[in-house]
Parts: structure tokens; sequence; C-alpha cells
């Protein structure tokens, strides 16, 4: 899931269940959509309608996506806490961003503002994109940990732009790993080896180029998407890293390609996950798989 927006709402009565429902802030055109709801039952328990617990509960753009059935009742005894993942996604027919509200007639819930992200068309030759069209472009990486949403900086450094968006369409990074994380330094990824490969090699894998180094005036700061290499400065080639820190050390000294429009909350759970060894200098390898499992190349939102 990309960021949530997080609600917390009251009862439909006077003494009801405490409802908390989180909704991803970004919909990725076709793919599943799912919204998280929590109920709490107060001191003396509950009842709660059934289709509250259904897609008829939400509402887009003020139309509900579902027909509102009598789904019957929902018993909830003292103490109890019922969890579920509604999933929206076969139901959304949007052109565009929409507004998402979650019973809002009957509970005091405030409507969320959802984006919609189109998925580029196949075929697109990204290393021959004119400069001025790469800007058109995102990338999404679904995370095993959540949703980080990339925007391009082809201004600066076009050629790592191409790379990049050239290796996330091609599916080169499926299924890698974030094989190297440091709390407020980074989290780096990119290395085919981590797939299929014996940790000793992670980090030696390589796409298949290289690109020469691409300086600017950005800083490496949260969120900042750069290039990482060898000591050879021209040495670039799939693996890259996501700042989670301020490194003025890393400034020109490495190609900043991009930055981080939405996910910041993934980024914090993959910089700060549990670690075993060393890996270099100040990062450590995830003793758990951060694993990216789809990036893919998306139209660059222009609202």
């Amino acid at each position: 899931m990309t960021a949530l927006l997080s609600l917390a709402l009251a009862g439909v009565l006077a003494g009801g269940p405490e409802i908390t429902w989180e909704a991803p802030e970004r919909y990725l055109e076709g793919s599943p959509y799912k919204v998280h709801l929590e109920v709490t039952a107060p001191e003396g328990g509950a009842t709660l309608v059934g289709w509250l617990l259904t897609p008829a509960a939400f509402t887009v753009d003020g139309k509900p996506l579902a027909e509102r059935e009598d789904r019957g009742t929902v018993q909830l005894p003292v103490g109890t806490t019922l969890t579920l993942d509604v999933d929206l996604g076969p139901l959304l027919d949007v052109e565009g961003s929409f507004e998402l509200a979650y019973a809002k007639e009957y509970l005091r819930s405030e409507p969320i503002r959802v984006s919609m992200l189109r998925t580029a068309p196949g075929g697109i030759d990204f290393m021959t994109v004119p400069v001025e069209e790469l800007s058109k472009y995102d990338v999404l990486l679904e995370t095993n940990r959540g949703d980080m949403l990339l925007g391009m900086w082809p201004d600066v450094a076009p050629n790592h732009v191409r790379n990049f968006l050239d290796l996330s369409a091609s599916g080169f990074y499926d299924g890698t790993l974030f094989h190297r994380v440091g709390t407020n330094f980074m989290i780096q990824g990119g290395d085919p080896n981590t797939r299929e490969g014996h940790p000793s090699t992670w980090g030696s894998g390589s796409g298949p180029r290289r690109v020469k180094l691409e300086t600017s005036d950005r800083k490496h700061v949260k969120g900042v998407l750069s290039a990482a290499r060898t000591m050879d400065p021209n040495s670039h080639s799939s693996q890259f890293f996501v700042m989670h820190g301020t490194s003025p050390g890393l400034d020109n000294q490495y190609s900043a390609f991009g930055k981080l429009i939405s996910g910041m909350d993934t980024l914090d759970r993959i910089a700060t996950c549990e670690v075993g060894v060393r890996a270099q200098d100040t990062t450590y390898r995830p003793k758990n798989p951060q694993q990216i499992v789809k990036a893919t190349v998306v139209f660059a939102d222009e609202e």
C-alpha cells in the first residue's frame, strides 16, 4: 500500500464500536485497492450493522460503491477487536483522482482525496526518450513493507533517469531486495543477485549498462533517490539508494536523480527494520526480506 490516510470514527450510536479505517492515498488503475478497517467494541460490547464491513459502506465522489443490502448484524463481545481488509479495486470506475468516504452519513467521517496512477504503456524505449519528456513519468515501487512513489529529476541527471525507468519497465527490479539499510542514512537495493544469489554476492550485481556520474546542486536529504556505485565515479549500473537521513558527504559525489513523492512511512519501516550482520560502513543486512515486489512506470500526476 502507499502512505496511508487514517481516520478514527465514532460508532453509529452513542456507545457503539470505535471504527478506524486506513486507505492508500494513491490508486494504481486496475490494481487492488485495499482499505483497512479496525473495529473495537466498547465496554459492554456492541452490535454492528453488517454492511459497514463491505464495499457498500464506501462512497466515491458521493456515490455508494455497492448497494447497501441487509447483511444482518455482527455481535462484538467486550474486548473484541475485529480487523479486515476490504478490496475496493474491482468496483472502482474512475477516470482520475476521487474523493473516498466511509459511511459519512452515519459516522463522523471526513472524506479523503485519492490520486489515481496510470501505468505507462509497454514498448517505450526510455533510453531514447527526449529529456523534456522524461519528467512525464514516475516509478511506483510496490514492496512487502508498503509502496513508494518516486519522482524523477531528468533536468539534472537525464541518463540516470533513463536507466532507472528502463530497468523498472523491464521488470529488472521485481523480486529484488533492499540488501543494505542504515537508520538515518539510507536503504539500498536494485541488485539482481538478491533474488537468488548467496548474501556474500549481494552488492556486486549489476544491470545491462554503465552510467557516468551526473552531479548537481541537489542535496542528499531524506527521501532523495540516488545512484549507488563503486569507487569508480562512472560505474553506476542498477543499484540505487533512497536517503533516510541527511549526508552532505554524498553531495556532488553521487548522482541524485529523483525524490520520494509518497511512501515516507514505507521508507521508515525499511530503514528501521531488524538487522543482522554489518554490510558496509554504517549499514546492515536486514534479518527479514525487505523486497521490491514490483516496479511500475506510471504517468506523473499532473494535478
